[in-house]
């Protein structure tokens, strides 16, 4: 089915080029639900889609409300075709948010994320509460691909990237721990993090063989040789859930985790000591962090409906960015065009 909206194109708002100095820049974007005081059965307002528009902290709503936009992916080539994850599977535009089309069918429900590989941009693999799929035609079909996974009813995933290097190479985070394919998703095996639950994956872009995974209940891992390999992270936050892991595209060696009674620890020194900051923040529950595309170091967080908040200063302080009483489920930062 196709949706087609009134809105502006979305081609313009990925591409940054809404008449300003800003055309070159990285644009962010958020899947979020405004959750604070919402009541069962209420008119849900706004949630959804959302871009940043800048200085004074306005988010502007794209496309239609749905509760469960929880993973959002988009080709460098042609950043007009976007693919999100919702709760009743995975929607796609190719027209810059002109129309949207549900790729999925009634099998695919309960999507946790989504991935394009940047190689082969027809390719895109979803995480879903019952094992991956994958298409190789841009969503015109799909396949189940849970060979070599879990158990039978232990295929749960969470989080999936692709190898930006590699075409073909998919990591994905499973309640048991985090699994390879070198072959597009057909054939899995587990490299890392036998027993936990893995929430969050995420790649250098600087450095494609540092990798960092968020655990629930299980801290951190962290893998230096392209995620063959997973390291235990630091004693901080050893025994607790980290939500969401972040790499600054700059630094490798900066990288940041949250999560439930976390507050925002952070690394300057690729992993060898971690501080825990963000204490002057409202609270220290949060599901998202993300290093930006555009401002050297600076980071965001999004905390448990009140709001997101950046830092200038690696987390020491921090300047708020809206949408308060929200749950933001991810964030991105959309870069302007690239030849493959």
């Amino acid at each position: 089915m196709t949706i087609r909206r009134t809105r502006t194109a979305l081609l313009a708002v990925l591409l940054g080029l809404a008449g300003s100095a800003s055309a070159q820049e990285a644009t962010l974007f958020a899947g979020l639900i405004k959750s604070k005081g919402y009541v069962v059965g209420s008119e849900l307002v706004a949630s959804g889609l959302h871009r940043y528009d800048g200085g004074d902290s306005t988010w502007t709503h794209l496309g239609w409300n749905t509760p469960r936009i929880v993973g959002i992916t988009v080709d460098p080539a042609r950043p007009d075709t976007m693919f999100v994850a919702s709760g009743n599977g995975v929607l796609r535009t190719r027209d810059g948010g002109q129309s949207w089309r549900l790729t999925t069918d009634w099998r695919v429900t309960e999507v946790q994320d989504v991935a394009l590989d940047p190689n082969a941009p027809d390719h895109v693999y979803l995480a879903s509460a019952y094992g991956v799929w994958r298409t190789e035609d841009g969503g015109a079909s799909w396949t189940e691909s849970n060979d070599g996974l879990l158990p039978p009813g232990r295929i749960y995933t969470q989080t999936i990237e692709v190898d930006r290097t590699t075409s073909g190479r998919v990591l994905v985070g499973t309640e048991d721990g985090v699994y390879e394919s070198t072959d597009g998703a057909r054939s899995w095996h587990r490299v890392g993090g036998e027993g936990l639950e893995i929430l969050d994956l995420q790649q250098s872009r600087s450095d494609p063989d540092v990798w960092i995974a968020a655990a629930y209940r299980g801290g951190l891992l962290h893998s230096s040789d392209g995620g063959h390999t997973w390291m235990p992270g630091p004693d901080v936050l050893a025994g607790h859930s980290v939500h969401a892991v972040a790499i600054d595209p700059a630094d490798a060696g900066r990288m940041a985790a949250v999560g439930w009674g976390t507050g925002v620890v952070v690394t300057e020194d690729g992993g060898r000591t971690w501080d825990r900051r963000g204490d002057a923040l409202p609270v220290g529950n949060f599901y998202e962090t993300i290093f930006d595309a555009n401002v050297p170091g600076r980071l965001w967080a999004a905390t448990l409906e009140e709001g997101v908040f950046y830092s200038d200063d690696l987390g020491r302080t921090w300047t708020p960015a809206g949408l308060y009483g929200t749950l933001v489920f991810d964030m991105l930062f959309v870069y302007p065009p690239t030849t493959p």
